[in-house]
C-alpha cells in the first residue's frame, strides 16, 4: 500500500488552483471556433486543461474556457460558456480565477480529451516551426561559471531577492482585495457528550488569491443535553473561532502557516474550556502531493502556545476556576480530493501534544486530538450540503470536570458559497 502511495506520490503537477486569481490579463488575439490567446502561460502556473473564470472590472463575468495549449508566456483558450459577447475584447483587461474540474459542464468535458487544432495565422507566420517544436528555446546559459558567478548566486542578493518575493507589499495589497463567503448552517447536529443535540451556525471568509492568503470562519453552537448531576435537560453554548495567514510556496513544496485559535464550550453547570486561546505566529506546511484529483495533501507544523480556563467542581460542590498555559506541538494534516464532478472528500487531523513551560516535559496523553471528516455534496452551483463526522479527545474533559475524554459529533450542514 506504501509503495503504490510513494508511487502516486512522485506525479505532482502545479497547476492553476481553484480560486486561485491571476490578475492583467490581456486578450492577444481571437481565434476561430471561439479559441483566444493571452499573454499567460506556463510561468504563470497555467498548464494544459486548466478550468478557468474570465471576468473584467468593469463588465464582470465574461466566460468560462479550458486552456487547450500551454506556452511559457502565453496560452489558448477555448470558450465555452460566452454570457455576454460584447466583453470579448483585445481593449479590455482581465483576471482569470481558477475552477475545480466538477465545475466542467459534461456536454463539454470531453474537449479535455481532445487535440484541437489552432488555426493562428499570425503565430504561423512569425514562427514556422512552432507546429512541430512549441517549446523550442534558444541557449542562453554561459559557457563557463567563476567562482564569483557562484558567490553571487547564493549570496546575500540572492537571500534579499528571496525576502522581496515572500513579502511582495504590492501583490499582497491586490491580494487582500477580493473574497469568497461562505455562510452555513446545521439544521441537526448530534454529539455523544450528554447525548447533546445541536443548531449549529457561521461564517467563514477567505481572499481569492494565488500568494497572500487570509481566512476567518466563527462558529456558534446551541446544544440541548441532559445535566449529568441532575439529569434535567438545559441548554448550552458554545463559541469557535480562528484566523489564519498564509503564504502560499515560498518554494515548490513549503508555504507559511499562522494562525489564532479560539473555543469556549459550556457543558451543563462546567464550562470546559471557559475560554482557550491557541496563537501560533509561524509554522510551515509542507505540500507532500496534489493533482487534479487531490486537490491537496498537505501536512503542517506550529508551534502554539496555549492559554485555557476551565470551571472545575470540587468534591463539596463548590465551583472554582483552572487556568494553565504552555506550548502545544501543532501537527496537521490536511486531505482533499474528488470523488466525482459534485462530491469530494476532505479530512482534517491536528494532533497537539502539550509541553510545559516551567518543566519542559511533553505530556503524551495531552493531545488535544480532534479529526474532522466532511463528505461535500454539490447541490447546484454554489449550493452544497456536507456531512460531518468529528471526534475529538481531551483528557482535560475528565480530569477537570469529570467527563468522558472523547466525543463524536454527527452533524448535517447546508452551506452557501459567494463572491464579495
Amino acid at each position: 500500500m506504501w509503495i503504490i502511495l510513494g508511487f502516486l506520490f512522485s506525479f505532482q503537477l502545479h497547476a492553476l488552483e481553484s480560486f486561485e486569481r491571476l490578475n492583467g490579463v490581456k486578450i492577444l488575439r481571437v481565434l476561430d471556433k471561439n479559441i483566444i490567446m493571452v499573454n499567460r502561460g506556463l510561468e504563470d502556473g497555467i498548464l494544459l486543461n486548466d478550468h478557468a473564470k474570465l471576468s473584467q472590472e468593469g463588465e464582470g463575468y465574461s466566460a468560462r474556457a479550458i486552456c487547450i495549449k500551454a506556452r511559457g508566456d502565453n496560452s489558448y483558450w477555448k470558450l465555452y460558456r460566452i454570457p455576454y459577447s460584447e466583453t470579448i475584447s483585445l481593449d479590455l483587461t482581465y483576471s482569470i480565477v481558477g475552477m475545480a474540474d466538477k465545475e466542467i459542464p459534461g456536454r463539454v468535458a470531453s474537449l479535455r480529451d481532445e487535440v484541437l487544432e489552432i488555426n493562428d495565422p499570425a503565430e504561423n507566420k512569425k514562427n514556422p516551426e512552432s507546429k512541430t517544436d512549441p517549446f523550442s528555446v534558444k541557449r542562453d546559459l554561459p559557457e563557463k561559471l567563476t567562482e564569483r558567478d557562484l558567490i553571487e548566486t547564493v549570496g546575500p542578493d540572492k537571500r534579499k531577492l528571496f525576502m522581496e518575493k515572500a513579502l511582495n507589499q504590492d501583490q499582497m495589497r491586490r491580494d487582500l482585495q477580493d473574497y469568497q463567503v461562505s455562510v452555513f448552517a446545521s439544521p441537526f447536529t448530534r454529539q455523544s457528550i450528554n447525548e447533546g443535540e445541536s443548531y449549529r451556525y457561521g461564517a467563514r471568509a477567505g481572499n481569492v488569491a494565488s500568494k497572500y492568503r487570509l481566512m476567518g470562519q466563527f462558529e456558534q453552537q446551541q446544544t440541548k443535553l441532559k445535566d449529568p448531576l441532575t439529569k434535567e435537560e438545559v441548554s448550552t453554548r458554545s463559541t469557535s473561532g480562528q484566523a489564519q495567514f498564509v503564504i502560499h510556496r515560498l518554494n515548490n513544496d513549503v508555504s507559511s502557516l499562522s494562525l489564532i485559535n479560539y473555543n469556549s464550550n459550556r457543558f451543563s453547570r462546567l464550562a470546559t474550556p471557559k475560554s482557550h486561546w491557541q496563537a501560533g505566529p509561524i509554522g510551515f506546511t509542507w505540500h507532500m502531493f496534489e493533482n487534479r484529483t487531490w486537490e491537496y495533501f498537505d501536512l503542517s507544523y506550529i508551534p502554539l502556545y496555549d492559554i485555557r480556563t476551565t470551571d472545575v467542581l470540587d468534591a463539596s460542590g463548590s465551583q472554582s476556576e483552572d487556568k494553565t498555559s504552555g506550548l502545544r506541538h501543532g501537527f496537521r494534516l490536511a486531505v482533499k480530493t474528488r470523488i466525482n464532478e459534485r462530491v469530494a472528500f476532505e479530512n482534517l487531523l491536528w494532533v497537539r501534544p502539550y509541553q510545559d513551560l516551567a518543566s519542559w516535559r511533553i505530556e503524551g496523553d495531552n493531545l488535544n486530538l480532534s479529526n474532522d471528516l466532511k463528505l461535500i455534496f454539490n447541490l447546484t452551483g454554489n449550493l452544497f450540503f456536507d456531512y460531518n463526522f468529528v471526534y475529538q479527545y481531551d483528557t482535560l474533559w475528565k480530569k477537570l470536570s469529570d467527563l468522558p475524554s472523547t466525543n463524536t459529533i454527527n452533524s448535517l450542514n447546508l452551506r452557501y458559497d459567494f463572491d464579495i
